[in-house]
């Protein structure tokens, strides 16, 4: 919101009131913010941190970023040496520390896994304390708002579960739904024969929770790959991986509301598909994937692309292109899809992809409706990043914010602390 001030308003109500015309050197400049780059792990001050940071996460509107660090100077008492989840409000510049026990407590162990609500009142992460019996690994939210830190991780009963660390929960946009890893035993849905953990969605308003994930008995072994929940809570993305022996995969959506599970990895005629992890928009309709097969006749350049499918219409749209429209010369990972379905985030190593930019990635974003991939992880000065390796990401409702991470020294001045920082991409266009 813009604010005025007493003058300005002053002369603005004469100019109404007298029928005066401003000249148009005194019209209000209506020019879109120029893009920055600014680290966000750092501590309110500004101070470098001491220690690598990584997992960023970034409110729907753009304003909190949450991120797992090693640091130890980021807040005062930060001192149980251990990987800490921060909350950093990119207004303010204040830094706060999620990771407390709801008595206020330190952590004696790492937590990490971090996922924030829409408007940064809730988030999740992973987390282990000390029970009677040895530790317990499990999922928590903090409440920003209350202050209160609660177990996440329960049973349909309430009891409090195992949460894996492989793969971090997730909250809905209002913070009433939870989606974490967990045994399969714990709840009673067996384990063991062929696969030992599921996907439990958690109705924190209700008090239940359910299974999500399908169990695959028998040899070999599956474990679940990766896991997406859409904005509402409704649907759950997830794959999952085959081990012991192969290294085949299987992906699919869930929707909460019907109790229906749909394979995203199966052609027309039955064929398994190779298809990565899909991002969801926020009513589950937009999925975006990586795959390395060939979804749209002229696609045959044998790379990893990414693809935004209609899951109402089975229409299909291929996001990794060439400025020009060409293919892609090289692999393209990580789709993440803004809650609208208009704009996807994703990782590529591959040249061409914006118009008048000769500089490489890794990370881009592309507007489906005006058609135009922009890249995302700039130095504020312009140029290339020194690190061209998998970030890790998220992105704001609008697709205008990203927070990423990146090894790179040149992403801002006065980066001396040769660590993994996080960083915030503000204004992209």
């Amino acid at each position: 919101m813009r604010h005025t001030t007493r003058a300005a308003f002053a002369a603005a109500l004469v100019a109404a009131v007298t029928g005066a015309v401003l000249p148009a050197a005194a019209a209000a400049d209506t020019r879109a913010p120029a893009p920055r780059t600014e680290r966000v792990s750092v501590g309110a001050s500004g101070t470098q941190a001491n220690g690598p940071s990584d997992a960023p996460d970034i409110s729907a509107d753009g304003r909190y970023a949450v991120f797992a660090s090693e640091a130890t100077n980021l807040v005062r008492g930060d001192t149980n040496d251990h990987n800490d989840i921060y909350l950093r409000d990119l207004r303010t510049k204040k830094v706060e520390r999620i990771s407390l026990q709801d008595s206020g407590a330190q952590y004696t162990s790492h937590a990490g896994d971090p996922s924030i609500s829409a408007n940064g009142r809730y988030v999740t992460y992973s987390a282990q304390v000390d029970r009677a019996g040895g530790l317990y690994s499990g999922t928590f939210m903090k409440d920003r708002k209350t202050g209160r830190t609660e177990i996440v991780s329960l049973s349909d009963d309430d009891k409090p579960v195992f949460g894996d660390y492989v793969v971090g929960a997730q909250v809905s946009a209002d913070g009433r739904y939870v989606a974490f890893v967990s045994e399969l035993k714990e709840h009673g849905d067996g384990g063991g024969d062929g696969m030992w953990t599921g996907i439990y969605l958690r109705d924190r308003k209700e008090g239940t929770t359910r299974r999500v994930s399908e169990i695959v008995t028998g040899q070999p072994t599956w474990i679940i790959g990766g896991m997406s929940l859409s904005a509402d809570g409704r649907h759950v993305g997830y794959t999952l991986g085959q081990v012991r022996p192969g290294l085949g995969g299987r992906t699919y959506t869930y929707d909460a509301n019907t109790g229906t599970t749909k394979r995203l990895d199966l052609s027309s005629t039955g064929k398994d598909l190779k298809v990565g992890l899909p991002s969801l928009s926020k009513d589950g309709r937009y999925a975006a994937f990586e795959t390395v097969e060939p979804m749209l006749s002229g696609d045959t350049n044998g790379k990893s692309d990414v693809y935004r499918l209609d899951t109402r219409t089975g229409a299909l749209k291929k996001v990794t292109r060439k400025a020009g429209g060409g293919q892609t010369d090289a692999d393209s990972h990580q789709a993440r899809i803004s809650p609208d379905g208009r704009h996807v985030g994703f990782i590529s190593s591959a040249s061409g992809l914006t118009a008048g930019d000769p500089a490489k990635g890794p990370l881009y974003v592309r507007d489906l409706k005006d058609g135009v991939t922009r890249r995302v992880n700039v130095p504020r000065g312009g140029g290339q990043s020194e690190d061209q390796g998998w970030p890790a990401y998220a992105l704001s409702a609008d697709a205008k914010r990203f927070v990423f991470t990146s090894d790179a020294a040149n992403m801002v001045p006065g980066d001396t602390n040769g660590a993994r920082d996080v960083f915030v991409r503000r204004n992209v266009r």
